[in-house]
């Protein structure tokens, strides 16, 4: 079982969110929220929930007996269920055959497991996952928590503060100057990374 990014995430923040002089469209800092995004969510994440609006695939080695794939989420919509037949030829399910239900796809009682390649990827499940800002009410998955944008500033904050030069350095003596000190230290990096994870600890999915 393996799950690849296709495109995204979406952005959850913006360059205007993080602290510092910047333009609002500072191609590095961008870098940064996409990084530290990635490093969070999944599915290279650790939080196991997607948050920036992703397209991902699930490879799978065979149909589930049981009918049931769970799914990272939030998950907007399924966009294909395919497989690979024994003569390594791609074919589509039928979208009748399935269903999604909340974070999982059940396949209905019509459908008979196909004959499938012997292969890692035989099945190949495409989704859109993430907060769409659409209310749950109506069909959608809801807006970004407020503390897993905080997490993200945090982090990119922190990506900020370690890419200065000799940032490593608690003090630094310069002859004829005066001694500089760094404001940015181990122990506030560490500090700064505890505090993204409480934050997002109410929505981590454990598997």
């Amino acid at each position: 079982m393996r799950t690849m990014l296709i495109s995204g995430p979406a952005p959850i923040v913006t360059p205007a969110d993080i602290v510092g002089s910047h333009a609002a469209d500072d191609p590095k800092v961008i870098r940064m929220i996409s990084a530290v995004q990635r490093s969070i969510q999944a599915p290279s994440g650790w939080l196991g929930r997607v948050l920036g609006q992703s397209t991902l695939e699930l490879w799978l080695d065979s149909f589930p007996c049981d009918g049931w794939i769970s799914l990272y989420g939030p998950v907007v919509s399924v966009t294909s269920v395919k497989y690979l037949d024994p003569d390594e030829v791609e074919q589509t399910v039928d979208a009748e055959f399935y269903r999604r239900a909340g974070n999982d796809l059940t396949f209905r009682q019509s459908f008979s497991i196909p004959a499938t390649l012997c292969a890692r990827d035989a099945v190949r499940i495409r989704y859109v996952a993430g907060y769409n800002g659409t209310a749950v009410t109506e069909g959608g998955t809801g807006p970004v928590p407020e503390e897993a944008k905080e997490a993200v500033i945090l982090g990119v904050q922190q990506v900020k503060a370690i890419s200065v030069e000799n940032l490593f350095l608690r003090s630094e003596e310069v002859e004829g100057v005066g001694t500089f000190q760094y404001t940015v230290s181990d122990q506030a990096g560490e500090v700064i990374r505890r505090a993204s994870e409480n934050l997002l600890q109410g929505l981590r999915v454990y598997s």
